[in-house]
């Protein structure tokens, strides 16, 4: 073994006994366990220390009033004006909910048979639809696409259709929707008439029964629809206000009432309408009358067969707050900038620049 060579370590042995006793505390009176002082800290804590009990106040449930529902008014009254009940039912709704359900309106079949017709047009090529942009266009991935109708339409909008739309669809078309938009607008110049009659304060003079109206038939499919195709045709804005909306299914609906109030769900029957009060009418008579918005409820699954609404959206002419009578038209597809034009831009406000700063 040489000089730098180590010894070996010697492998420690653990003793199997039990631990030692803690250290004694040197006191004046001698000495004792660390343990004792902890058993004796441990019973004066437990004898000297009082946990209050504490308990929740008992929870308070706030019962809200549901808001009302849309009454029920058969559709004859409404167009007759008699009795006088039937007209106090309409006003009293619009101040209340801001919202009318016409019972009796139109024949379910004659629904059925108007929203056949209209599932070809939706059926027309993409191609087609992109040219025809300014009745067609898209609005979320559920309630995908929607056409709307100008009425009264034009002999140059019926040529731009029948010529568009393949076949002998837009004749279909509108020898199937016609009567049953016409039976809509009927309910809605009555509408307007009893709320002209038995308004109390208007910001302006007598509504008139007459005005243009936007037919909005929109094709609900969860299934197929697709987010990349959303913007592929026509706008995407909301729809112009409006002074009344009315709502027609082949089938019966449920609808999600939503005013000032809160929200309310009803049922809606086949060939049966529900007239909204829009912001047009709520500011013309002053707050007098509720605006309210109609939604159709449905459950989102993949195996959800497509269906489709119509809606209409009337205005009265002479309405100064209208938007939808003039200025209806204006559903077209947006101004978009063409990728040249802004390179040119471009390059000009640069030339500007250096033009300026030198």
């Amino acid at each position: 073994m040489t000089a730098t060579s180590r010894a070996p370590r010697r492998p420690r042995i653990r003793p199997r006994g039990p631990p030692p006793a803690p250290t004694p505390i040197r006191t004046a009176r001698g000495a004792r366990s660390a343990a004792a002082d902890e058993r004796v800290l441990a019973e004066f804590l437990e004898s000297s220390l009082r946990v209050p009990s504490l308990a929740l106040p008992p929870r308070k449930r706030f019962h809200f009033p549901p808001p009302p529902s849309a009454p029920d008014v058969a559709a004859q009254a409404v167009l007759s004006g008699d009795p006088a009940a039937a007209l106090q039912a309409v006003t009293s709704a619009a101040a209340e909910v801001g919202a009318i359900r016409v019972t009796g309106a139109v024949d379910a079949r004659e629904v059925c048979e108007a929203v056949e017709a209209s599932e070809a047009v939706f059926a027309a090529p993409e191609e087609v639809k992109r040219e025809l942009g300014r009745w067609f266009r898209r609005r979320d991935r559920v309630a995908g696409e929607e056409f709307c109708w100008f009425r009264p339409v034009s002999t140059d909008e019926d040529r731009a259709l029948d010529a568009g739309l393949p076949g002998s669809t837009y004749r279909v078309f509108r020898e199937k929707v016609d009567p049953v938009a016409s039976k809509m607008e009927d309910i809605a110049k009555s509408v307007i008439r009893v709320l002209s009659d038995n308004v109390k304060n208007p910001k302006d003079s007598a509504l008139s029964r007459e005005g243009p109206s936007i037919l909005c038939l929109t094709l609900y499919n969860c299934s197929s629809m697709s987010k990349a195709c959303l913007n592929e045709f026509g706008s995407t804005d909301p729809p112009n206000p409006r002074a009344l909306s009315i709502h027609l299914y082949g089938c019966d609906r449920q609808i999600c009432l939503r005013n000032q109030g809160g929200s309310t769900f009803l049922t809606l029957p086949a060939g049966s309408m529900l007239v909204t009060i829009g912001k047009q009418i709520q500011e013309w008579s002053n707050g007098e009358f509720r605006s309210a918005a109609g939604e159709v409820l449905f459950e989102k699954t993949d195996e959800q067969d497509p269906f489709m609404s119509l809606e209409l959206l009337y205005s009265p002419e002479g309405l100064n707050l209208s938007e939808v009578g003039r200025h209806a038209r204006c559903i077209d597809r947006p101004k978009i900038v063409a990728f040249r034009d802004q390179i040119l831009i471009a390059l000009v406000l640069l030339f500007l620049f250096y033009l300026f700063w030198n």
